[in-house]
């Protein structure tokens, strides 16, 4: 399971807006001291800009484990930036360091108890460390404070199916979809329960509704061990021809 976050930030205003395209300028005419100067002071006057933060790390940082020294930098400068926790905690968990993750993350759900996407941050390292009580704890409280976020639904999902709590996987699935449609990853993988559980029906029409969006699932599907019961089956192999 790869890190679904957005880099997006809260909304800007037209002065937020104004600076972080001055700084873009910069960048382009090769005055990077001078961009990373605005982007800083971005920094300093709203803490939760994640653009700022991000443009900063493209002009100083060459990878993520660069990145991650540089925004260990930047948080001593500005310990209550929120984007840089958000950052930090992500590359740190994206590079395998899931415990210091976890510590960033924690920092900034104090700063942001009510972020949604602070507790599917938290969740994914949870998984990750295969703590999935607790996971499902984080992801169920990113649910309750924004039960629109489709991201967080796929990865309760995710998690039930993978202790095999295919009924309640499924049920999350559904909502998922709901508010994602256009996203064939959440039918196929919802197709992978389906077979899981045996129900081949079901499992067949959302693997023919994800091939259709995506032909790609044709070749993933031969080799998922999900519908590795369908494997023989005529009906599975005319659909991944």
């Amino acid at each position: 399971m790869a890190f679904v976050l957005s880099y997006k930030s809260v909304a800007q205003t037209s002065t937020v807006k104004e600076e972080l395209t001055k700084a873009q300028s910069l960048v382009q005419q090769g005055n990077k001291t001078e961009a990373s100067k605005v982007y800083t002071d971005i920094m300093e006057k709203y803490p939760d800009n994640r653009e700022a933060v991000m443009g900063w790390l493209m002009i100083n940082a060459s990878g993520e484990e660069e990145g991650i020294k540089r925004l260990e930098e930047l948080e001593k400068l500005y310990p209550k930036n929120t984007a840089i926790l958000f950052f930090k905690g992500f590359w740190l968990a994206e590079n395998k360091h899931y415990e210091e993750a976890l510590t960033t993350n924690e920092k900034l759900i104090t700063l942001q108890p009510d972020s949604a996407i602070n507790w599917l941050m938290k969740g994914q390292i949870l998984e990750f460390m295969n703590n999935f009580e607790e996971a499902l704890i984080a992801y169920d409280k990113a649910i309750s404070l924004d039960s629109n976020n489709s991201d967080a639904w796929q990865n309760k999902a995710g998690l039930l199916a993978k202790t095999n709590k295919l009924d309640e996987a499924i049920y999350s699935y559904d909502r998922a979809i709901q508010l994602a449609p256009s996203q064939p990853v959440f039918i196929y993988n919802r197709g992978c329960v389906y077979c899981r559980k045996g129900d081949k029906i079901n499992a067949l029409a959302d693997l023919k509704k994800a091939i259709s969006m995506n032909p790609s699932f044709k070749e993933n599907a031969t080799r998922d061990e999900d519908f590795k019961s369908l494997w023989d089956d005529e009906d599975f192999k005319k659909l991944t021809l």
